[in-house]
């Protein structure tokens, strides 16, 4: 429907990946181990964006690649199947950066990376911290996050590496701006969950002053198996975005003040708003996770100082961008 020529090879599994909510780590059926592998697909051209995935591989060959290897558990190197590239761009998360390298600083991963690799650009996505863009001949440049109206956060990987593939691989602009490109991608994608983008939703994007995140003091309810789980789970997710988190109900305490407050309503009724107005007196900016609609209706006295949402993973980056940036989540 997009005038893109397609050529199929079908395999004869069925692959589903269930995840319990956006941020979680999908269950894959079958099991990865059981997939009936395929033979490599070979693939040439100018400009060519290679995904590592379950079913098989692709060899590659291409003046300009872009390799996303698309997992953490010993990433297989380009080159090691036999691809070849004139020019090779790596696209992958921290975490995969130093599973690869076995090195914990950045900078060092990401030279080990080129220098063993031969790859002339390595991009590391940061999640809400943005993204680090290394390459030859140039000092590391920081790339902002930029906020969206909501986050839905399934397949942002997959466009961050097709846009950037398209601007760097195939417009040949320069990797930083590539990379600012498929970071502002990103949050349109995160505010629609659909594709393919349309300009206006990439204009007047707001990014993160910095990123570096403050403190998030998480308030909520622990009086149910349910209540516990989300309130466990909005931490772990916090930290695992950068976040510090003090949490008095969890007895995670933090050396810093909060710079902003997430409370998750169910179960807390009207106390809600009395923790909203002491955040706010403190200072701090507010969030709130009110998934049942009908309630809590004392919010409606101060709902336009604060951010409240219906949707677990969105309330998550609006408390994480909110200790960079304030609470404000509109595009302007």
């Amino acid at each position: 429907m997009l005038g893109i020529n397609v050529r199929l090879n079908p395999r004869p599994t069925d692959i589903a990946f269930a995840y319990f909510h956006p941020l979680s780590r999908p269950n894959i059926q079958p099991d990865p181990n059981e997939i009936t592998p395929q033979p490599p697909l070979q693939v040439s051209g100018e400009a060519v964006l290679r995904f590592g995935f379950l079913e098989g591989d692709a060899v590659v060959d291409a003046h300009r690649a872009v390799y996303d290897p698309q997992t953490w558990r010993t990433p297989v190197p380009f080159h090691k199947n036999g691809s070849v590239a004139r020019e090779l761009a790596i696209v992958l998360n921290e975490l995969e950066l130093r599973s690869a390298t076995g090195i914990e600083d950045l900078n060092l991963a990401a030279l080990y990376l080129m220098e063993n690799q031969d790859a002339s650009v390595v991009v590391a996505k940061r999640g809400v911290r943005g993204a680090m863009v290394f390459e030859r001949g140039y000092e590391a440049a920081h790339i902002p996050a930029y906020r969206s109206s909501r986050v839905f956060k399934i397949g942002t990987g997959d466009v961050f590496s097709a846009i950037f593939a398209h601007c760097w691989a195939e417009k040949r602009l320069p990797a930083k701006k590539a990379a600012n490109e498929a970071s502002r991608s990103v949050a349109a994608y995160c505010g629609s969950g659909q594709l393919p983008l349309e300009d206006d939703e990439l204009r007047d994007l707001v990014p993160l002053k910095s990123s570096d995140l403050g403190v998030v003091a998480l308030e909520g309810s622990v009086g149910t198996i349910g209540q516990r789980y989300t309130m466990e789970e909005a931490r772990f997710l916090l930290r695992e975005l950068g976040v510090d988190v003090t949490c008095q109900v969890l007895g995670a305490r933090s050396r810093e003040p909060a710079a902003s407050v997430l409370i998750l309503a169910d179960g807390l009724r009207e106390g809600v708003a009395e923790l909203a107005q002491a955040a706010k007196a403190s200072g701090a900016s507010v969030v709130v996770l009110r998934e049942e609609c009908s309630y809590p209706a004392c919010l409606s006295s101060i709902e336009a100082d604060i951010v409240v949402t219906d949707d677990f993973v969105s309330a998550l980056y609006f408390a994480a961008w909110a200790t960079v940036n304030g609470p404000g989540i509109e595009s302007k």
